[in-house]
């Protein structure tokens, strides 16, 4: 349970700071928390699976870790500019 109130936390912190400052977008604030809810009702089944099969295989836990965070960030990052925020770049005026 700690790890869902954190991880929502950061989400939503992460999501305003990039809403406002990194793609400056006056988007649907709605439809756009509900692709970043997409995306980790993606990430977090498919992160645990690969993270269970890189365990079985030997790996180290915070091997697994770094390597899911790296995922993570590429992938989010990718998804928030591709498919979020695509469109509603540089559109937010109290941004600029």
């Amino acid at each position: 349970m700690k790890h869902a109130i954190s991880l929502t936390l950061s989400v939503l912190y992460n999501f305003t700071l990039n809403r406002r400052y990194t793609f400056k977008s006056a988007g649907n604030v709605p439809k756009a928390m509900l692709l970043v809810a997409l995306f980790y009702a993606l990430f977090i089944p498919a992160s645990s699976w690969w993270g269970n099969a890189l365990a079985q295989l030997g790996w180290l836990d915070w091997v697994i870790k770094i390597f899911t965070m790296i995922i993570n960030f590429i992938g989010e990052f990718l998804w928030w500019k591709f498919v979020v925020f695509r469109g509603t770049e540089n559109t937010n005026a109290l941004a600029h």
